[in-house]
């Protein structure tokens, strides 16, 4: 085989071996990670922390259902995941709490699809994505590691 054959033999490799670990998820609770040498783009984390009881969530990917997932106040839930080789992972959720709801989207990298925050590209330096959920509405950090004051308001209940 010749160096051209060579080339198109790991170009194949590189992209069949990433679009197997794209959408890997182990994000059905706090702790669960994907190990970091399966990642052949970057990784992220999107942690959902409920502020309520009784919070019940549905989250998906094109790829990926995470199923029906029930946190009370003080509990969270991570969605760890790497981002796919055309650069367009997006997850989004509908969110139920009493007789509210909401559908929007937790993480995306394309700016086009959340324009200011959780937003994520391949060298992008921001791998953790923080949403809290209270009786008023949802609420993004600012920081990782968000303390009480690190918190903008960004969508009501509907």
């Amino acid at each position: 085989m010749g160096k051209i054959g060579l080339s198109f033999l790991f170009l194949f490799i590189f992209i069949a071996l990433n679009l197997v670990y794209a959408n890997v998820d182990a994000g059905h609770g706090k702790g669960n990670t994907i190990p970091k040498n399966i990642c052949l783009m970057k990784r992220f984390i999107v942690h959902i922390e409920s502020d309520v009881n009784n919070l019940r969530f549905h989250c998906k990917s094109k790829d990926d259902d995470l199923g029906i997932v029930i946190r009370n106040a003080g509990e969270e839930y991570d969605i760890n995941f790497c981002i796919n080789f055309a650069r367009s992972t997006l997850y989004f959720c509908h969110f139920y709490w009493e007789s509210n709801q909401k559908v929007f989207n937790v993480f995306a990298t394309k700016a086009k699809h959340n324009p200011d925050y959780c937003f994520g590209g391949p060298w992008d330096a921001k791998v953790n994505c923080y949403w809290l959920v209270k009786d008023d509405g949802f609420y993004v950090a600012k920081f990782d590691n968000p303390g009480p004051d690190d918190w903008v308001k960004r969508y009501d209940w509907e």
